[in-house]
């Protein structure tokens, strides 16, 4: 009789385990999921926003060395983000790049304007979320993931 009740109690605590697993299980796997998009997230934002810095600070220097004569320096600067990213694994042609005044977004931004010398301006990167999220995203729920970096027109120049 003894070991009829040590089996029907081991019985219980595996029964009990079983449900317990069955309802923190899909808890744990959304937060798992959740977790890796999220890193999913921060390593895009965290290229766009590199992307960026780098070609605002390629804005912000002295052009004349690089930019070939009958190419804008905001088309150069766009064609190098756009190949930086596209290298890094991103479609170029989602991503939207813009150099606009800081503080008039959606304007445009002539770097070899010598009107805008010493302005600021600000180049921003746009992708949408559909491109890096792991699973499908429906059109009515998808936003883009942007950065913005603000730098001045300065035609600076690297001392050695």
């Amino acid at each position: 009789m003894n070991l009829f009740k040590r089996r029907r109690a081991l019985n219980n605590r595996r029964a009990t385990a079983t449900v317990e697993f069955a309802v923190i299980a899909p808890v744990f796997l959304t937060l798992i999921l959740g977790m890796l998009e999220a890193s999913r997230l921060f390593d895009t934002y965290s290229q766009l926003a590199q992307a960026a810095r780098d070609g605002a600070r390629l804005g912000a220097m002295d052009r004349a060395d690089w930019v070939s004569s009958g190419l804008r320096s905001n088309d150069k600067i766009i064609a190098d983000i756009r190949s930086s990213l596209e290298a890094a694994g991103y479609n170029p042609d989602k991503l939207e790049i813009s150099i606009e005044p800081a503080n008039k977004p959606g304007e445009s931004f002539d770097l070899d304007d010598p009107n805008n010398d010493l302005d600021l301006f600000q180049v921003r990167i746009a992708l949408p979320f559909s491109e890096v999220a792991a699973m499908p995203v429906p059109d009515g729920v998808d936003y883009d993931l942007s950065t913005a970096v603000i730098f001045r027109n300065t035609r600076s120049t690297i001392v050695q």
